[in-house]
């Protein structure tokens, strides 16, 4: 390189105006590629093809034709079956919370009053969970949820009192073991129901809203309703320790 010429004040314009070029002549220069607008991080988690990867690029067109093609797997006469198997199973599997029973420490009381009862709300509707994230197609009716929810609390409830009866309370004397499983049958059964409803529910509209905006669900916007039920479950059971309408 020409170190002259490199700190030469011969192309300077201050000096030499002549050498300035019109305007017409001036190459033209690329314009600066847009700004992207940023994706949202939702759109951005459903987009993810180690998320969905048959989605592509996630787009609501694909998601759509993707869902078609998982619904044709399914007739229609299969739909209650596939949803009492989900609610049976979720019943079963959620038999070690059966195991969470305590006496009267406190450590006791914890367990009874808040992780017993968010284990088996949680595992009850183990059934219906899997069949919304892996068996999305057979899902095509509110009315399923419920079907799963109510069956999970009847057959958990079944075998709970079972265990009850034959292991916890074997050594009571009879007319009061009577008495404790006609409460158990009746009062205790119809909660084990009722709480997989409201947890159905928050299913039910994670589903609706992944049917609306054409995405996978967020399970996650179903937690308001679990822990609804955890807590009507947890205040029955403290509610059973405080006032023990068998005691003595």
């Amino acid at each position: 390189m020409d170190r002259k010429k490199l700190f030469s004040v011969e192309d300077e314009v201050a000096l030499h105006p002549e050498k300035v070029k019109p305007a017409s002549q001036h190459e033209e220069l690329p314009e600066a590629p847009a700004e992207e607008k940023k994706s949202s991080p939702d759109s951005c988690y459903y987009a993810s093809t180690a998320f969905e990867p048959g989605v592509g690029d996630g787009t609501s067109s694909e998601y759509r034709e993707l869902l078609r093609r998982e619904q044709a797997r399914y007739p229609a006469r299969q739909l209650p079956l596939l949803s009492a198997l989900s609610g049976i199973a979720g019943g079963i599997f959620a038999i070690p919370a059966i195991l969470l029973n305590g006496n009267s420490s406190w450590i006791d009381f914890l367990v009874i009053v808040f992780l017993a009862p968010f284990a088996e709300e949680t595992l009850k509707q183990s059934g219906a969970v899997f069949q919304l994230e892996k068996m999305r197609g057979s899902l095509r009716y509110a009315w399923q949820f419920f079907l799963s929810g109510v069956l999970g609390g009847a057959v958990f409830s079944v075998l709970e009192n079972l265990t009850y009866q034959y292991v916890y309370l074997a050594k009571l004397p009879p007319e009061k073991l009577a008495s404790v499983m006609t409460f158990r049958w009746t009062v205790c059964t119809l909660m084990h129901i009722l709480t997989p409803v409201v947890s159905s529910m928050g299913l039910c509209r994670v589903w609706q809203d992944s049917l609306e905006k054409e995405r996978p669900c967020r399970l996650a916007d179903a937690f308001p309703w679990f822990a609804a039920a955890t807590f009507i479950h947890g205040l029955y059971n403290f509610s059973m320790l405080l006032l023990d309408p068998f005691r003595g």
